[in-house]
């Protein structure tokens, strides 16, 4: 006889959030499909060789298991701490706390300033209308579903403008998510402004605060507020794999 699958409700507030309605925004890292970034190659699944053990069940082994290379900032979708910018004294397990919280997803159109395409402030500033919340998802438009396998490397991508970055710090965003490779331009000779500025780096650091980058969110999902799960792989670095999951409210 099969268990019925039970009904978890977690409520917020005046909301109730069902967890049965969870999507998954994240774009899994693979070998074949996956998008990657900033010349980094694609992640490997290479079966584990010791003497005539092959884990393969394709080659003949007994198990598959696979040794995975990866890079966390190109490979898929990933959530980055402050280590980012500020080195091996911080990583993603001691500083990311944080399980799910409330987010706000707006879909932002991108433009063009000095023939770059990124998202202005004033674009933000139209989109975001209810700034009431801890995490902000940011879709930018158009939303085309190439981007999940988007190969982005050379083409300068859109990023977030200084100016918009600094309209979400205002706001208290601690955890912002993107459907970007980076928040900051391809090619900006290591400056990282909108790093810089979102983690307050090196003079007011946030250390309980966050960037996910290379999300995916489809059309199908529409703006407004919901409950992040954040489900970040326990990598003791600067970033780590990650499985956003966005929870509807009734």
């Amino acid at each position: 006889m099969a268990i019925p699958r039970p009904q978890i409700v977690i409520s917020v507030g005046a909301r109730r959030y069902d967890l049965s309605t969870a999507q998954d925004v994240s774009l899994h890292i693979n070998h074949d499909h996956a998008p990657h970034a900033f010349g980094l190659p694609p992640a490997r699944f290479d079966p584990f060789r010791i003497g005539s053990f092959v884990g393969s069940i394709e080659e003949g082994g007994p198990v598959r298991c696979d040794v995975v290379t990866v890079a966390p900032h190109g490979n898929g979708t990933h959530t980055e701490c402050i280590g980012h910018i500020a080195g091996k004294g911080y990583t993603i397990p001691a500083l990311m706390s944080d399980v799910m919280d409330e987010a706000t997803l707006i879909s932002v159109p991108t433009s063009m300033l000095d023939g770059d395409t990124l998202v202005s402030a004033h674009d933000l500033d139209a989109a975001w209308t209810d700034r009431t919340t801890s995490t902000l998802i940011i879709r930018t438009l158009p939303n085309a579903d190439a981007k999940r396998t988007m190969h982005w490397s050379g083409d300068n991508p859109p990023y977030i403008h200084i100016d918009a970055m600094k309209l979400i710090v205002e706001h208290g965003v601690r955890h912002l998510m993107v459907d970007l490779p980076s928040v900051d331009r391809e090619e900006d000779q290591g400056a990282l402004v909108a790093h810089h500025h979102f983690w307050q780096w090196p003079h007011a650091p946030r250390l309980d605060c966050t960037i996910s980058e290379l999300v995916y969110v489809p059309d199908n999902i529409p703006d407004g507020r919901y409950l992040v799960v954040f489900n970040v792989a326990p990598f003791d670095g600067d970033a780590a794999p990650s499985r956003p999951m966005l929870i509807t409210n009734y």
